[in-house]
């Protein structure tokens, strides 16, 4: 008989809503006491931080006019949260409490959350459909990258370094993938890859050279970026169910894990893509996952899940 995978490890219940975003940090502050701890968001503007020794919240407040949290990072003592408002903002942990003390206005009320990229906030403005690219100690604008109409929102970015140089992959509403020189400010080269929006993808650029990106239908597919910077060498990988809202490649690029719709996580070996298990602790769909470089208690290859249930799942897996 195979040998079923695991049940969570943990689940952290208190989200009064939907968990629409989760970040690991190992920073350690006046606001967070012990390492890794865990921040999640929800749909109604909530944030939590979580003591992963004791399961515990360190703190819970509300933000963004309680609009959906769409990006989460801690960053030199500072907590960067982007809301479905239009606004990133930074936090302070101030006289026991946390402050906002700056923002950048994104204008984006979209699906697209913002990245953090060595000391660069990307952040994608609907009205004049650009990429944004801020100086996050000066807060000041000092690229922007104009996308086509044709290719509709913008919906998921990633950084990814080639070569030694920065450049920026983008997922859109018209079911391509582009990749943007950091440098020329242009669009060197794009893909179709489905008729349905790309609704997540990641990027490889260390081990396999190799991405993966996923929509509302029954696939997955992966591509390569040539030594000519064209996407290529597309796959597909066929899922049971329809809907996959989130994937993540392990920081030691042996699994890759995926979000979906079905309530399912699945883990696939990014070498071969073979499926490796499917997780079906969640009861409603899930929008979010994300992978822990550090061990929790004595638990290694930790990471959480977050769903339409309001529970975040604790896993450690192969």
């Amino acid at each position: 008989m195979a040998k079923l995978p695991p049940p969570p490890f943990f689940t952290l219940r208190g989200h009064e809503d939907v968990i629409t975003a989760l970040h690991f940090t190992e920073e350690i502050d006046d606001g967070i006491s012990s390492k890794p701890s865990l921040i999640s968001g929800s749909q109604t503007g909530e944030i939590f931080i979580w003591n992963l020794k004791t399961f515990r919240t360190y703190h819970r407040f509300e933000g963004h006019d309680k609009k959906s949290i769409l990006f989460l990072n801690y960053y030199q003592s500072s907590l960067l949260s982007q809301g479905r408002d239009g606004f990133l903002n930074i936090w302070k942990f101030l006289d026991q409490q946390w402050i906002v003390t700056r923002k950048f206005k994104s204008l984006s009320v979209g699906f697209c959350p913002s990245i953090l990229h060595f000391n660069n906030i990307v952040l994608f403005n609907d009205k004049a459909h650009e990429l944004r690219f801020y100086n996050f100690e000066n807060e000041s604008m000092y690229e922007k990258l104009k996308m086509e109409n044709c290719v509709g929102m913008c919906m998921r970015i990633k950084a990814i370094q080639i070569k030694g140089k920065t450049f920026i992959l983008a997922g859109y509403e018209s079911g391509d993938v582009g990749l943007w020189n950091c440098e020329s400010l242009q669009e060197i080269y794009r893909l179709n890859l489905r008729k349905e929006p790309v609704m997540c993808l990641d990027y490889d650029s260390e081990c396999k050279n190799r991405g993966i990106s996923g929509s509302v239908d029954k696939c997955l597919e992966t591509w390569t970026i040539t030594e000519n910077l064209e996407i290529g060498n597309v796959k597909r990988i066929d899922i049971s169910n329809p809907g996959i809202t989130d994937v993540k490649i392990r920081e030691d690029k042996k699994i890759v894990i995926t979000a979906g719709t079905d309530c399912n996580i699945r883990v696939f070996s990014w070498k071969s893509m073979k499926l490796l298990a499917v997780l079906d602790f969640h009861r409603s769909p899930i929008y979010c996952v994300s992978f822990c470089s550090e061990s929790v208690g004595k638990r290694n290859s930790v990471f959480a899940s977050g769903s339409v249930d309001k529970c975040i799942a604790l896993w450690s897996l192969y």
